[in-house]
């Protein structure tokens, strides 16, 4: 059993773009980080926020020209905007904090550290605060430990203390001038709840094949699920989506799950921008039972 999960911003919309747009350029961003993060972690499972890449280097964008402008704005997708424009379109990104009447927690900030004495334009300080409501805090990064325990606490107040230890005094030097710090705290109850006692033990299956005993929580619902193949007439050819969503619908988790004796690695190259929009618009709601790795 081989997992790949997506979390999908659902109904996050932006107000200044039309939604496809937002989607579509969140997706590209997901697949193309994926994929440079696999290469580089062929072992490991991999945990990153396209929320947070875009934001940050959204933030960097601001104090770039030249070729370094252009590249970053091609890497995010936004060659097809107006200079400028896209820093509407990432406040709004900024900006997806819940509202009382949301049914989950979602909270994302920003901050910059500034070695003291080094100068940064008051008009690029400005921009950071309107577009990405960042906190601008002047450092010592020769004290790297008491500024890698400043940051750790502002990342900690940040996402309910599920985060510790994000940085560490190895990560700042001498040559450290400006860090980027960005933040995002999620949380969300299922629509349909797992329940406790439903959990089972079962075997997982590993990237090397092997297999472990780990607690799988259970449930049978309607869910939105489909069937896909990768192209090839091999039997373990068809590979499942499975969408489940959080209370509210406006987010939800698609997980992807290939056949027992096809691994990972084999589905992997198949994901794109838009084969994850194809999984979205043709998964039906039907009944499932759905095992998860707790």
């Amino acid at each position: 059993m081989y997992f790949l999960g997506l979390l999908s911003l659902l109904a996050l919309q932006s107000k200044a773009f039309k939604t496809s747009f937002l989607d579509e350029t969140i997706t590209e961003l997901s697949v193309n980080v994926y994929n440079q993060l696999r290469a580089a972690r062929e072992d490991e499972n991999i945990l990153f926020s396209p929320l947070s890449i875009a934001i940050a280097m959204g933030m960097v964008e601001l104090g770039a020209h030249g070729t370094t402008l252009k590249e970053i704005r091609h890497s995010l997708g936004f060659d097809s905007l107006k200079n400028g424009e896209e820093f509407t379109f990432l406040k709004d990104l900024s900006d997806m904090a819940a509202t009382e009447e949301s049914h989950y927690v979602l909270n994302v900030a920003n901050s910059l550290y500034v070695q003291n004495g080094f100068h940064i334009s008051d008009k690029f300080l400005q921009l950071v605060k309107k577009y990405f409501k960042a906190e601008v805090e002047n450092v010592d990064f020769g004290q790297s430990a008491a500024v890698a325990t400043q940051i750790n606490k502002w990342v900690e107040n940040h996402t309910n203390n599920m985060i510790k230890d994000f940085v560490s005094s190895g990560d700042f030097g001498a040559l450290t001038h400006l860090a980027l710090i960005n933040a995002i705290y999620f949380k969300g109850n299922w629509k349909s709840q797992f329940r406790p006692e439903n959990t089972r033990t079962f075997s997982f299956t590993k990237d090397d094949e092997s297999e472990v005993q780990i607690p799988m929580m259970y449930q049978q619902g309607e869910f939105y699920y489909g069937e896909f193949s990768d192209g090839s007439n091999e039997a373990g050819g068809i590979y499942q989506v499975l969408e489940i969503p959080y209370e509210g619908d406006e987010i939800s988790m698609m997980i992807v799950l290939s056949r027992q004796e096809v691994p990972l690695v084999s589905l992997e190259p198949l994901v794109k921008a838009s084969l994850i929009n194809e999984w979205a618009n043709s998964v039906k709601k039907q009944k499932v039972e759905v095992y998860l790795p707790r």
